[in-house]
This record gives C-alpha cells, sequence and structure tokens, in this order.
C-alpha cells in the first residue's frame, strides 16, 4: 500500500525568507542557553578575560628604599667612634676595629664629614679610629687611600663600595653591620705581626 502526503502549499520567495530568519533566531536563542547551562568542554576555549589588575611595581620598591634609609638613620643616629681596640679572636690573634672612647663597645660609626672630630665636639681619638679603618680598607680592599684620619669622599666612596659586595645598604656610613660584614687583617699581640690575608670572623 503507497503512502500519500498532502500537498503542501507553494510559498513565496519572500515568505520562505522570513521563515528562515526566525528559525535562524530561534536556533541561536536554544544554543546560547545550552551553552550557560553546561560545563565547558575540556578541549573548549576559556573566553578571553579582560585585563588582569596589574600589581603596583612600585611598592616593593617603597618598601626596599624604606627599609635602606631606616638603616641609614639607624647607622647615623650611633655614636661617633672616637677610639680604636684590638678585638681577640682567639687566643692568638685579634682584630683593630673603631670603638667608642673609654669603652670596650664597637657600636659606633665613622661617617663622610668626620675630619677627624664631628662638629665641634673635641675628645677622644677619633683619628686613630679612622686611620685603623683606612689602613684595612687599603689592604683588605686594594682601595690606594691617604691614611688621612680625615673621612672624606674618598673614604666614604670605598665604604660604599665595601657596602655592595657585602649586599648591604651602601650609605657610606660605616657602622656595625658594614663592620660585621667586611675582611679584616689580623694581629697578634703576642708576636707583634699581622696576618698575611684578610678574613671575616666577627
Amino acid at each position: 500500500m503507497a503512502l500519500s502526503f498532502p500537498s503542501l502549499p507553494k510559498l513565496s520567495g519572500r515568505t520562505v525568507a522570513v521563515l528562515a530568519a526566525v528559525g535562524a533566531v530561534a536556533i541561536g536563542a536554544v544554543a546560547a542557553g545550552a551553552s550557560k547551562d553546561q560545563p565547558a568542554s575540556p578541549g573548549a576555549q576559556a573566553p578571553a578575560a579582560g585585563p588582569a589588575p596589574q600589581a603596583d611595581a612600585d611598592q616593593g620598591g617603597d618598601a626596599a628604599r624604606t627599609s635602606a634609609d631606616a638603616e641609614t638613620k639607624a647607622a647615623a643616629a650611633l655614636p661617633q667612634c672616637r677610639s680604636a681596640r684590638l678585638v681577640p679572636v682567639n687566643r692568638s690573634w685579634g682584630i683593630p676595629i673603631p670603638s667608642i672612647y673609654g669603652s670596650t663597645s664597637t657600636t659606633c660609626n665613622l661617617m663622610y664629614g668626620d675630619d677627624p672630630d664631628r662638629g665641634s665636639t673635641r675628645y677622644g681619638d677619633p683619628d686613630t679610629a679612622i686611620r685603623v679603618l683606612q689602613r684595612n680598607l687599603n689592604f683588605c680592599y686594594g682601595s690606594k687611600l691617604a691614611v688621612d684620619d680625615i673621612y672624606g669622599s674618598n673614604t666614604r666612596a670605598m665604604v660604599k663600595a665595601v657596602q655592595s659586595k657585602h649586599k648591604l645598604v651602601a650609605d657610606g656610613i660605616y657602622g656595625p653591620k658594614t663592620r660585621s660584614a667586611m675582611n679584616w687583617r689580623l694581629y697578634s699581640s703576642a708576636t707583634n705581626s699581622w696576618s698575611k690575608g684578610c678574613s671575616s670572623p666577627l
């Protein structure tokens, strides 16, 4: 038995175009709704995100500058080294180091402008403290400073170079951090002799 289908009315070209457009819009809407409800397939590309908020590159730099400024202020606030003493390292050797006058403490500083006294204050032996530092810089770091008990621009530049070498804040102020990081030539009171090399035993 043959099947027969009813004949369809003939549609004009304009009607066909309108129906095609409506169908396309409907299919697009259904597809958009389905894509919202379904998780993305593993191979599917995620839509491009907007620009990510950039971290402020200056924040790290500002923190480092603040820390360096604090270190410089702390070093500058210390009293001037107005003497030098032999700090024992072991039974045989010691290190001549700038120190506080009338004290065993070496927690003091030397800085640009010490000539040898700082300001109008006159006491102790700051010229010896500066000479001890200059001699050590000459021997252990190969500088050619005049040993003149003046903390001038050349001495400051050499201290900055030493600080940079040891990864310290290069502020040109000789203080406890620089003292502990730098290399020193040792001296033996027993044999009245100097070491042939330098080390950082502090």
